[in-house]
């Protein structure tokens, strides 16, 4: 890839931009939800904030990102904000509270790709432009949403498969010391799981298509 190329330059700092900022809204629905539960330990933190800066984590939210989108080709890419501090005794029933916490970082992305088609379809009547930055928002959270809904720890849906099956914390911990290269792998080499994540980023944007689809001018 030329990495120098304005085209590619332009497209991949809009990736990241909308990745970096969906992380860190990730993050902060997951301090609203822990709140709203009764934990104040992500406000003690000062989490509790839409500001991106508390959430930023540098590897995960800025480097390994950027490595993805200019020296992968995009054929991969993910990154991570800080996580946030919950304190589950603090919540009235802490397996629940932990799920629900858990829950709403992918809830999160959900949302995000719906608010981006409302936005999106009300200022494509203004700026057609509009319509490209709407597509990457949700493709990116629909990316987002299906990867951290993936049953597999130390990913969202994993840890709330957890509680289902029982899993002890040191079995959860022990896959996650290799889950991730696995998944890496998977992305690069498997292309039944390449077809497979497809279809479900595509069942995670068909909301946000059909919502825009519908307030979009035609």
């Amino acid at each position: 890839m030329d990495s120098l190329d304005p085209a590619v330059l332009r497209n991949g700092l809009l990736l990241f931009i909308v990745l970096f900022s969906s992380l860190c809204l990730r993050e902060s629905a997951r301090a609203w939800f822990a709140d709203k539960l009764g934990d104040p330990t992500p406000h003690n933190d000062g989490r509790l904030t839409l500001n991106p800066l508390p959430h930023i984590d540098l590897v995960g939210t800025i480097l390994f990102p950027l490595v993805c989108i200019f020296f992968l080709d995009g054929l991969f890419f993910i990154g991570w904000a800080r996580p946030i501090p919950v304190n589950a005794n603090n919540f009235k029933h802490p397996a629940r509270g932990d799920v629900l916490v858990t829950a709403a970082g992918p809830l999160a992305h959900f949302v995000l790709t719906l608010v981006a088609a409302v936005a999106g379809a009300v200022a494509v009547r203004y700026l057609p432009v509009a319509e490209e930055l709407t597509g990457r928002v949700i493709q990116i959270n629909a990316w987002l949403l299906a990867f951290n809904l993936l049953p597999i720890p130390p990913l969202d849906g994993g840890r709330i498969l957890r509680y289902f099956v029982g899993m002890t914390w040191e079995t959860f911990a022990a896959i996650s010391q290799w889950s991730m290269y696995v998944l890496i792998a998977a992305f690069y080499f498997v292309p039944l799981f390449q077809k497979f994540f497809a279809v479900l980023i595509g069942i995670a944007a068909t909301p946000a298509a059909i919502l825009f689809g519908l307030l979009a001018p035609h």
